[in-house]
């Protein structure tokens, strides 16, 4: 098991969660945590980086979604960054891509969010 880490920082005007490590029921309370924290004192756009998770499950899954429905009850915008691979994979099979705003770079994703916040 590869252990979820969760850093927040800003870049070009967003608020950035980058995780690494495994996204999954076994990690899901440090994600709520940085989620919430984040959530509880946004005033940017919000992207998720997930270009160093290792594994994503449904618990995983649910989480970025709720994530989404809050920051979008804001009046903010939302993306993740996740390069093509299986991880990207596990939102297009779930039909989310498009919803969760799902990019393959962090630069798209800013765009996305940013984009998505003026909606």
């Amino acid at each position: 098991m590869n252990p979820l880490a969760v850093e927040r920082s800003q870049v070009d005007g967003c608020d950035l969660l980058a995780v690494e490590g495994e996204l999954d029921i076994a990690t899901a309370s440090r994600m709520i945590s940085a989620l919430n924290e984040t959530v509880a004192s946004l005033e940017l756009p919000l992207v998720v980086d997930l270009s160093r998770v290792d594994f994503l499950d449904s618990t995983g899954l649910g989480l970025l979604l709720n994530a989404h429905s809050r920051v979008r009850r804001l009046g903010q915008g939302f993306a993740i960054s996740c390069p093509a691979g299986p991880i990207a994979r596990v939102f297009e099979i779930a039909g989310m891509a498009e919803t969760l705003h799902v990019r393959p770079t962090r630069h798209a994703a800013v765009l996305a969010a940013t984009q998505a916040a003026r909606a």
